[in-house]
């Protein structure tokens, strides 16, 4: 058959008219979590494959049912089912492949190019969601009427694509399908290689066990097979995804990164080194706007963006004593921790002293705390270090009250 008659008679071409738009509309409305690291913007564009696969499933099935009903395998036995399966279903294997682009085309226009290559391993487990559902799409074509099959599978796919991820209870269930990694990755985390591994395997039990069944002639030992093959593989699909639960991500290797200067010690991944002398230097100059208040920054501190400007790294430093998680105290049944409100205050404070400009923290942070923090830096540099340090104790200390009032420090900078 001619390429353009294939074409011309299968939904391939038709289907991609509308799906490719969408695609492009769906993945222009969810970059905001996207980074220019590649890993991150492989991964957000998983998000997409529940659309991606529940199109070419449908369209597998419209195929598989039109040959049924017109039967070409009894008009020409010698072509035999496989050769016939992939002839039409060629065309909506490369539909998935250049649907998969869209998502990246659209990424790329909302951040900053990033050096290298797209995540080969995410690329190529997203499209193995996507043969599956071919496969199980023919399987399932040959077995109904042309539009009942053709509904089913776009309904299944479309349901299996999203569905998972909304499940609390069974969280391992989107490693299963492909979104495992969608919210993957800061700049100092990877995909899960178990996580891709659980979606390939799943998704390789059931191309396996459609090939079987097309494959074997004997009725009987082609049911077995299949089931046993399928059964086999989701058996090893499970036991990779069900104890990661909801985590799609994996610490990055360390040695990637390089360190160096003392107190901060600035750390920094491959994506950032080409800023490595610009980041040095606005470190200095924050390191010391805090030492004018006897604060002294982490021992090491990294930054979250490919390319941190000038604002990022003054407050990843000045705000580097805070500490990342709250005390154990705090994780109690029914402890309070008063502290909260003390690290509010506190991090504006340690911000607007590190020389992040009032405009770029009022977008992320409540205005009452910058007007709080604002008024402790008129006072002294004494009376600013000892509300500092007195309300750092409320902050390590759930026993600890804050104490925020401008006065109390007014009172002891002067007696």
């Amino acid at each position: 058959m001619r390429l353009a008659t294939l074409l011309r008679s299968g939904p391939a071409a038709w289907t991609a008219l509308v799906l490719v738009p969408v695609l492009a509309w769906f993945s222009s409305r969810n970059t905001a979590s996207t980074i220019a690291y590649w890993p991150s913007i492989s991964s957000q564009t998983t998000i997409v494959v529940g659309f991606i696969s529940a199109a070419c499933g449908a369209g597998a099935a419209w195929e598989s049912a039109r040959l049924k009903q017109g039967g070409i395998t009894a008009l020409a036995p010698a072509r035999g089912t496989r050769s016939l399966a992939l002839l039409h279903l060629g065309p909506v294997a490369v539909l998935g492949l250049v649907a998969m682009t869209a998502p990246f085309v659209v990424i790329l226009t909302s951040v900053s190019s990033p050096s290298g290559l797209p995540n080969p391993a995410i690329l190529a487990v997203s499209y193995s969601v996507v043969l599956a559902h071919i496969a199980l799409g023919w399987f399932v074509g040959a077995r109904m009427p042309r539009l009942l099959g053709t509904a089913t599978m776009l309904i299944f796919g479309y349901l299996w694509g999203f569905w998972p991820a909304a499940i609390g209870a069974l969280p391992w269930l989107r490693h299963l399908n492909g979104q495992g990694v969608t919210e993957c990755c800061g700049l100092d985390q990877e995909p899960s290689v178990r996580s891709l591994a659980a979606t390939l395997t799943f998704s390789l039990a059931i191309v396996t066990a459609v090939v079987l069944t097309s494959a074997l002639r004997n009725r009987r030992r082609r049911r077995l097979i299949s089931l046993a093959a399928f059964a086999a593989a989701t058996a090893v699909a499970l036991t990779l995804a069900v104890p990661l639960e909801f985590q799609g991500t994996q610490a990055r290797d360390t040695t990637l990164r390089t360190c160096a200067g003392q107190t901060p010690q600035i750390c920094l991944w491959p994506e950032q080194n080409t800023r490595r002398t610009d980041i040095t230097h606005w470190a200095e100059e924050t390191t010391a706007r805090l030492a004018t208040v006897g604060v002294t920054p982490a021992r090491r501190v990294e930054f979250g963006t490919p390319r941190p400007d000038k604002a990022d790294v003054a407050s990843n430093i000045a705000t580097s004593p805070l500490p990342n998680e709250v005390p154990a105290c705090a994780l109690r049944q029914g402890a309070a921790y008063p502290g909260g409100e003390a690290t509010i205050a506190l991090y504006a404070w340690l911000a607007l002293t590190g020389g992040v400009p009032k405009s770029d923290l009022a977008q992320r942070w409540p205005i009452e705390a910058i007007t709080l923090a604002e008024h402790i830096r008129t006072l002294p540099a004494q009376a600013q270090h000892a509300w500092y340090e007195r309300n750092m104790r409320s902050v390590h200390d759930c026993a600890v009250l804050p104490d925020l009032d401008p006065a109390s420090y007014t009172r002891a900078a002067t007696q």
